[in-house]
């Protein structure tokens, strides 16, 4: 099996992709049930016309005739169906083109794929933040997104906490877990402490 440059093989970023990004097989497969059905409802209707049986719903030359010369009741029914159609198309339209992004972030390893939870990074964040401030655990609090991370940190009454040297044990913690995760960490200390 052929690798990359970066040592990941082809089955390895498909891995990666698709732990990463979430799937949109689900409404693909919605859109296609509907669609079938709709095919054999009009099918069963053409084919229950041609043998000369009674319509299951309506009979597709009627349904014509009807549209052609629409009463109030079928302007009705047809401005309803066409608002569920457009509601239903631009469902469609937001799934296809949003990123559908998970809350995970792949690490490079050179033993096979391994993705890690944003939760995990943000719980890093926040503990190695909590020790570098001197704070109890519960006076910091972290998130992240993709390479991006913020910590919040409430200092104890009295104790000053330096924002330099929490981002800096911050960005050595998560660097630890992968070089990219500490590039972009942001730290804001509260304003008003609480206390111990």
């Amino acid at each position: 099996m052929s690798s990359s440059p970066n040592g990941a093989s082809g089955v390895e970023r498909r891995i990666r992709r698709r732990s990463v990004h979430r799937s949109r097989s689900t409404a693909v497969s919605v859109a296609l049930v509907v669609l079938a059905l709709v095919a054999a409802w009009i099918g069963t209707e053409s084919v229950l016309r041609a043998v000369g049986a009674a319509p299951l719903l309506a009979d597709p030359q009627t349904a014509v005739d009807t549209a052609l010369r629409p009463d109030a009741a079928f302007v009705t029914i047809a401005e309803v169906i066409a608002g569920v159609l457009v509601v239903l198309g631009i469902v469609l339209v937001v799934l296809a083109l949003k990123p559908g992004r998970q809350h995970r972030s792949p690490v490079p390893h050179d033993r096979g794929a391994v993705i890690i939870d944003t939760r995990i990074i943000a719980a890093t964040a926040a503990n190695a933040a909590g020790t570098a401030a001197g704070v109890p655990d519960g006076n910091t609090t972290a998130t992240s997104r993709g390479t991006s991370t913020e910590v919040r940190v409430v200092p104890v009454s009295g104790i000053a906490v330096d924002e330099g040297v929490v981002r800096d044990a911050v960005k050595e913690r998560l660097g630890q877990l992968d070089e990219r995760f500490g590039r972009r960490v942001k730290v804001r200390i509260a304003e008003q402490g609480t206390l111990s």
